[in-house]
Order: C-alpha cells, then sequence, then structure tokens
C-alpha cells in the first residue's frame, strides 16, 4: 500500500489527512502480516494518545473502498486488514489464530452464460481453517 496514494484517496473524498490516519496508512503499508484493528490501535496509541479505534475502522474501511487493503472476516470475532491486494488465499489456525497468505496463482475472472443470474464474478475470498504446522506439532 503506497502511503502518498493513500493520501491523495483520503484528500479526494474530502477526508481529513491527520497525523492517526497517516500513522496508520504506513503501520499497514509495510506489513506481510494481518494485523487486527485492535493491534493497529495497540500499537499507534503510544505514539498517538488521542487516536480511537473509531479512527483505525473508519481509515480501513475508506482505504479498503480505495483497493488499497482488504478487509479479511476470515474470524467471526474480528476482522483483519490485509495490505496486499494481490489474488490470493489465507490459511487461518484454529488454535493459534494465526494467518497465512497462500499463493494459488491468479484467479482468472469468470464469466458466465447471460441467461445464467449471475454474469461475471471479479473477486473470490477464499479461507482454509486448520492447523498451522507449529500448532499440529503440539
Amino acid at each position: 500500500m503506497n502511503v502518498e496514494d493513500g493520501i491523495k484517496y483520503l484528500q479526494s473524498k474530502g477526508g481529513k489527512v491527520t497525523p492517526q490516519r497517516v500513522a496508520i496508512m504506513k503501520s499497514l503499508g509495510d506489513r506481510r502480516d494481518h494485523p487486527s484493528a485492535e493491534k493497529i490501535f495497540l500499537e499507534l496509541k503510544p505514539m498517538f494518545p488521542t487516536l480511537s479505534i473509531a479512527t483505525v475502522y473508519s481509515t480501513a474501511q475508506l482505504l479498503a473502498q480505495a483497493s488499497m487493503i482488504r478487509i479479511l472476516s476470515i474470524y467471526e470475532k474480528r476482522v483483519f486488514f490485509d495490505p496486499d491486494t494481490t489474488p490470493h488465499e489465507h490459511f487461518m489456525c484454529t488454535r493459534c489464530k494465526k494467518i497465512m497468505d497462500l499463493r494459488a496463482g491468479c484467479k482468472p475472472k469468470i464469466r458466465l452464460k447471460p441467461e445464467d443470474e449471475i454474469y461475471c464474478i471479479d473477486d473470490t475470498e477464499v479461507f482454509h481453517y486448520g492447523l498451522c504446522s507449529e500448532c499440529g506439532r503440539s
């Protein structure tokens, strides 16, 4: 995720470009994990005492609308953010709750016949659940 593009997008939507929002974008941009809103909030709160969890969620929503991040609903108790918007699947360990990327190659667009109820599928989210190698050994 490119922070400068995120700032431009916020400005184009009339959103405020605050130091907190820039910090959230920077935090998401350099990651390879899948942080929750709570994790980002706890990481940034010491530097930004006025930061609210609502700011993390609203900023993430705007970034998702701009296709700069994905919001993953892989776990029923919370959402996670993925700065990698390229096509890929996810795996979540049912014991430790760690989320990992699974590369399966590019998913082609699926075009269906016009008489079908669905004409075109643009995107798919695939979540796999099981034990990671670390939890599987214990």
